[in-house]
């Protein structure tokens, strides 16, 4: 079973803003009796929009009507009507990328699309759509060892590390081509504060003033010493990051994974293999220092003990549509607490239970290990944004359950939602096998007041990391339908 879909993608970010109109392959991948999985199996651009600048009300807030009069004028443009779109996925970034921007984007751009994601990306996020719009998470679905997309930019190196297309963990770095801008003379116009901060401590390079300036070979020095930390940091080297803490935004949730390849994407990745500069002129022909840096990383990998390569799409990944599929859930394998439903745009968090042990202690530590990990996972990435429920917990068990194994998981899923950021929200679980009911019941007989009146738990669906979920108000004979929505990348 196959079918084309009419999608757009909008990119929105701090200075600029673009829009994609592409048509969507959905294919049905999965046999007659299994739950129903598809894939985007072909995607095409139709019509790509200039760049603009992003419209915004102050320094922070998009200027959503400007944003619908441009995608109106647009439509125009690629000879197109509202009503021919099925789906759409605006993906917020940077200073932008707030709850409430997301939200009155998606009410505003509610008429030129059916279903529409509206996703404000954090840190965390910004490095998960990067990884997935590289290749990376592509990539690591047939590989053992974990692979590590590092997102380098003008102000930030996100980084996302990926083990059999999951992604295990996150890091940010103040590294970026604009942490340093200057003009043809070499005269410095601006540095950044976490990068003097660094250098403070360091012997191998220094930074001039903003003012002053600044020799080629300074320059140089500087963009290898931030190559190698970079690199180093990203392989997960403790004295490289007790060296960067100055760099570090936040600090990494879990120690950082040896990773076995690490790809370079983003704005400076794309530069990865081009001639190096040799003159101050060519270095700052963007007005900052990227071009010598995407230099700098490409001679530390040569030497580098870890393969280090610019990744297949280097460009930033460029959002182009969402593919959704629909479904029905029945009434008789689900439990919903009364007045919570509809849900919208909730993004999917997938939680791997371990195979059953047989020793049932060694059996209930796994689990709270593996809850508690895509709990902490979940919330790094989606909780920031401030949605209720912030994600969907979505367990994937590999088989029946039994009575005693679901006393384990309910053991095991309390203590995690009594996390910060969680305590108030609802608990929306998403079940692979036909265990919602009894998993409920049994929270149900275990929560406190409030919670107990702010529980959804489906089953029967199987959405991946990254997707959006759409819950609709029950049907006819207490049906529910589910909509889920995939991002989708040109590469």
């Amino acid at each position: 079973m196959e079918g084309w879909i009419t999608s757009v993608g909008i990119d929105l970010g701090t200075s600029t803003t673009k829009w994609l109109l592409s048509r969507l392959k959905l294919t049905r991948t999965s046999g007659g009796f299994a739950l129903p999985k598809y894939e985007i199996t072909e995607r095409v651009v139709e019509y790509a929009s200039p760049i603009y600048p992003t419209p915004l009300l102050g320094d922070d807030r998009i200027d959503v009507p400007s944003v619908v009069s441009l995608l109106d004028r647009e439509y125009v443009r690629a000879g197109l009507l509202p009503a021919q779109v099925q789906t759409g996925a605006v993906i917020i970034t940077g200073e932008t990328a707030t709850k409430r921007n997301a939200e009155e984007l998606a009410h505003g751009l509610a008429r030129h699309a059916g279903q529409f994601v509206a996703a404000a990306a954090g840190a965390d996020l910004e490095s998960l759509l990067a990884g997935k719009g590289s290749g990376a998470q592509r990539y690591s679905l047939d590989r053992d060892e974990v692979i590590a997309n590092v997102d380098v930019g003008g102000g930030t190196a996100n980084t996302a590390y990926f083990r059999r297309g999951r992604m295990i963990a996150t890091a940010t770095f103040h590294i970026g081509g604009r942490l340093v801008r200057l003009e043809e003379s070499g005269r410095l116009t601006y540095t950044a504060a976490p990068l003097r901060a660094w250098l403070d401590g360091q012997a191998a390079a220094t930074v001039p003033e903003a003012g002053s300036t600044a020799s080629l070979q300074e320059l140089r020095m500087l963009c290898a010493a931030m190559a190698d930390t970079l690199l180093r940091c990203v392989s997960g080297e403790p004295a490289a990051l007790r060296e960067a803490q100055p760099l570090l935004v936040g600090a990494p949730a879990v120690p950082l994974p040896a990773p076995g390849e690490i790809w370079i994407s983003g704005g400076v990745g794309a530069l990865i293999g081009e001639t190096p500069p040799r003159s101050m002129a060519e270095t700052a022909r963007h007005g900052d220092i990227g071009p010598l840096l995407a230099a700098e990383l490409a001679a530390r990998a040569r030497s580098f003990p870890v393969p280090v390569r610019a990744a297949e799409h280097p460009a930033r990944a460029t959002v182009i549509g969402a593919g959704t599929r629909t479904t029905e859930v029945s009434g008789a394998t689900m439990y919903y607490s009364p007045g919570l439903l509809p849900l919208r745009n909730i993004p999917a968090a997938v939680c791997e239970l371990p195979e059953e042990a047989a020793d049932a202690g060694e059996d209930a530590r796994l689990l709270r290990e593996a809850v508690a990990e895509a709990v902490q996972r979940a919330l790094s990435v989606y909780g920031q944004a401030g949605g209720d429920p912030p994600f969907a917990l979505c367990l994937r068990s590999g088989g029946i359950c039994s009575y005693r194994r679901l006393q384990r998981i309910v053991d095991a899923l309390l203590p995690s939602f009594e996390a910060d950021g969680l305590r108030e929200k609802i608990m929306l679980l998403v079940c692979e096998s036909d265990m919602a009911k009894s998993l409920a019941y049994m929270l149900l007989g275990r929560l406190p007041e409030p919670r107990r009146s702010r529980l959804v738990c489906l089953d029967q669906l199987s959405p991946s990391d990254g997707d959006y979920l759409d819950v609709g108000e029950p049907i006819k004979e207490d049906v529910v339908p589910v909509v889920i929505k995939s991002l989708v990348f040109g590469g």
